[in-house]
């Protein structure tokens, strides 16, 4: 069969990768005779860095990166959940949700999800998906394929040259569990522009009770999609151990062909070759990247590739890593960065796709784990972004790209990541939200938004203004917005704050230093009271009124801050909660502080499937300016 279309593949500009790599190498200064060279077979991606400062803390203590906003698409619930009826007939929620991938087709998102009663790879399995127009606001989820015909893949978007989009699924085989190693049946349908879907046909090996081969497709166009997607090697090779290649596969996945007959890994499971994903960088090379931080290139669009070797500086286990070219032409590489856990959610960038650095916070946040299930383990993971051939990414916003992954295996969330991807936010916060359309998008701010805690902009109905809410009816979670601004030891921050409510709720308000600190402490509570935390003290330093708009200033100096609220001073020169030499962002949190993450749920969490009477909080008129 004929090679896929380059047409989804970006081909690089040679001279433009000859020049990258100068470059590298002259800021890397000269080599010593036993150091490989960047981009080599011997060193063909690395990180180059700090990481974490905190593992025990849901964010790593890492610096934000700008602008990023967290959207849950998806939320599991055996009760509010979309119910789903089974080949049988019985109506059933289900709890496990995992095994996502994204696409972009025609100016839409497409996500798709694998989903399980309440454990990991225990049928019986459901395959569903939603879209967007926008990425923030989603469908509700609809089957990809059939109750319990289609099982859970590590990809399931593929866009032919032809431009129609074609889907996949494992096909089913009896077992009670499933296994990497023994998915052998790949299944392949046609999503249409539409959201119908066309009949289901067996791509990769057919067997009795199946759907037919692709080729009895009596459709001449949807048949010449399934050769192209047969023959892109990168696509089939995300599925572990290239299971659905036959002999096609990477030459490494063949004990044979390692020294001593050992491949690259930790056992025989944990090994070269799982849920691989794959890049082309500036130089023209093809790059794969799997679990364990295991790297691999081609110089020949995957006909023969380099002998695997772990990445340099990535501390990364058994949760995914992604890498991908951004719409400005540079690279990112998003994973959680430490070993044996699979949180906080992190960002490095790159030039070349070679050299990552600038590690910075994606997705922090770490709520409790509402279901007891199998192999859940807690945390943002199984991160995946629109690979090169799942889509035509740019027709939907150039200004940035998008990363799906689930939320300790229950909920589905994706991040819109701003392009050009910011370091450090070096222009004053100047946020009135007059001119911001209502709704999810808040430009200039990080956001962390449940589907029953969204942030957003919105229209007051009593009056001609526009201000950013948080509204939290979310039962184990919270609403949060973060915004950044440049890193100083003075700067006075200012902000107009508004609570409907005063006798329920929660709202944490601080300025955030280096390495994760929160140095100044405010909050809302639920007797009508703001609160300070003075040293090492809180107190309550005012009552507030319900739906009443109050103008606080925060000043900080030399390690110390000066809070007033409608021009009355309520702390002068207040210590710090915590050492910080330097402040850089205000956040606002409609519930408490975690500081820990909760390992994996013994028993299910009572009282989570309804939500609680709702609390909202408006904020506006937020500024920052330094000395």
């Amino acid at each position: 069969m004929s090679t896929p279309s380059r047409q989804h593949v970006p081909l690089a500009l040679s001279l433009l990768g000859g020049v990258l790599a100068a470059q590298t190498l002259l800021c890397a200064g000269p080599a010593r005779a036993a150091d490989p060279v960047p981009g080599s077979d011997e060193l063909p991606l690395r990180y180059e860095g700090p990481g974490v400062t905190d593992p025990q803390a849901p964010d790593g203590r890492l610096p934000y990166s700008p602008g990023v906003q967290n959207i849950q698409v998806y939320r599991a619930s055996r009760k509010h959940s979309p119910s789903f009826r089974t080949a049988e007939g019985c109506t059933v929620g289900y709890t496990y949700t995992h095994h996502q991938d994204i696409a972009c087709w025609k100016g839409r998102l497409y996500v798709a999800w694998a989903m399980g009663l309440k454990d990991e790879d225990v049928p019986p399995t459901q395959i569903m998906f939603a879209s967007s127009s926008d990425g923030l606001t989603w469908s509700g989820p609809k089957n990809l394929f059939p109750p319990e015909m289609g099982w859970s893949l590590r990809f399931y978007f593929y866009r032919a040259s032809s431009d129609r989009l074609l889907v996949f699924a494992l096909g089913p085989y009896q077992t009670k569990t499933l296994s990497e190693k023994t998915k052998r049946t790949l299944l392949v349908r046609e999503l249409k522009a539409d959201e119908s879907l066309g009949e289901v046909y067996t791509l990769i090996n057919p067997e009795a009770n199946h759907p037919p081969s692709f080729e009895r497709c009596p459709d001449a166009g949807f048949v010449a999609a399934c050769k192209e997607a047969y023959a892109c090697r990168p696509l089939l090779e995300q599925q572990d151990y290239g299971v659905f290649l036959g002999d096609r596969r990477i030459s490494w996945h063949d004990s044979a062909n390692w020294p001593g007959g050992k491949i690259l890994g930790r056992d025989n499971y944990w090994s070269f070759g799982k849920a691989f994903c794959f890049f082309h960088r500036a130089d023209g090379a093809l790059v794969g990247l799997c679990k364990l931080g295991i790297v691999t290139q081609s110089r020949d669009e995957g006909q023969t590739w380099s002998k695997p070797v772990v990445a340099s500086g990535l501390d990364v286990g058994g949760a995914k890593e992604w890498v991908q070219r951004t719409p400005d032409g540079r690279y990112v590489m998003i994973y959680p960065p430490k070993k044996g856990v699979r949180f906080p959610m992190a960002i490095t960038t790159s030039g070349d796709g070679i050299s990552f650095r600038d590690m910075r916070l994606l997705h922090g946040e770490v709520p409790p784990q509402r279901y007891q299930g199998l192999h859940k383990d807690v945390g943002p993971q199984y991160l995946r972004g629109v690979a090169e051939w799942a889509g035509d990414a740019p027709t939907l916003d150039p200004s940035a790209i998008w990363v799906v992954y689930s939320v300790t295996k229950e909920d589905i969330w994706v991040s819109r990541v701003p392009v050009p991807l910011l370091i450090e936010t070096r222009e004053p916060a100047n946020d009135t939200f007059e001119n911001v359309k209502p709704g999810l998008r808040v430009p200039g701010w990080n956001t962390y938004s449940p589907i029953w805690a969204p942030v957003r902009v919105v229209q007051e109905a009593a009056a001609q203004n526009r201000c950013l809410e948080l509204a939290d009816r979310e039962p184990v979670d919270y609403a949060r917005a973060v915004r950044t601004f440049p890193k100083s030891g003075a700067v006075t921050v200012s902000f107009r704050l508004s609570a409907a409510q005063t006798d329920r709720g929660r709202l944490e308000i601080e300025l955030l230093g280096e390495n994760g600190t929160r140095p100044v402490r405010l909050a809302l509570n639920d007797k009508g009271q703001v609160q300070a935390v003075n040293g090492q003290s809180a107190a309550d330093i005012g009552a507030y009124t319900g739906g009443q708009w109050s103008a606080f200033t925060l000043k900080v100096k030399d390690g110390r801050f000066t809070l007033s609220r409608d021009g009355k001073e309520l702390l002068k020169e207040a210590a710090f909660a915590e050492p910080s030499a330097t402040v850089c962002a205000l956040s606002f949190r409609t519930g408490e502080h975690r500081d820990k993450v909760a390992g994996e749920a013994k028993a299910d969490l009572p009282n989570t499937e309804e939500p609680v009477h709702e609390i909202v909080y408006h904020l506006d008129d937020v500024k920052s300016v330094t000395p």
